[in-house]
């Protein structure tokens, strides 16, 4: 199966040169990071961090649902941190979005200058996955 560009309006667009999500194999959607910008495109970089994490997790679900799939579908998922300490702040905001048991997850730290965090996910589709190819 060709792959599949996922774009959607509910989320911000892309501020470089790659794609919203990208739906492989029919299987599998390969969310890009999303980071906490408002559909126009506007960064919040002056928000607070719980802020910047609801608005980041929200892009990343809509991108998810105009794949046709929800943050529940997500096998990985990588969230990057300007601060360390941050992590227990967006581990209470993650738990909103995702429910138990939760995608395998990596947590790294960045050195972003404009914003305080950002994720990517890894979808899998539950209707695919069991076909054969």
């Amino acid at each position: 199966m060709k792959s599949k560009i996922i774009k959607t309006s509910d989320a911000p667009p892309p501020a470089g040169h790659y794609c919203q999500a990208v739906r492989a194999s029919g299987s599998f959607v390969f969310i890009s990071g999303q980071t906490p910008r408002q559909t126009d495109g506007q960064r919040l970089s002056d928000a607070s961090f719980e802020m910047q994490a609801h608005q980041t997790l929200k892009n990343l679900k809509a991108v998810a649902t105009a794949s046709g799939l929800t943050l529940d579908d997500a096998v990985k998922v990588n969230v990057y941190l300007r601060r360390h300490e941050d992590r227990a702040e967006f581990d209470r905001v993650y738990r909103e979005y995702f429910k138990e048991p939760s995608a395998a997850r990596a947590l790294v730290q960045s050195s972003f200058i404009d914003f305080d965090v950002e994720v990517d996910a890894i979808l899998q589709d539950p209707t695919e996955a069991g076909k054969p190819r």
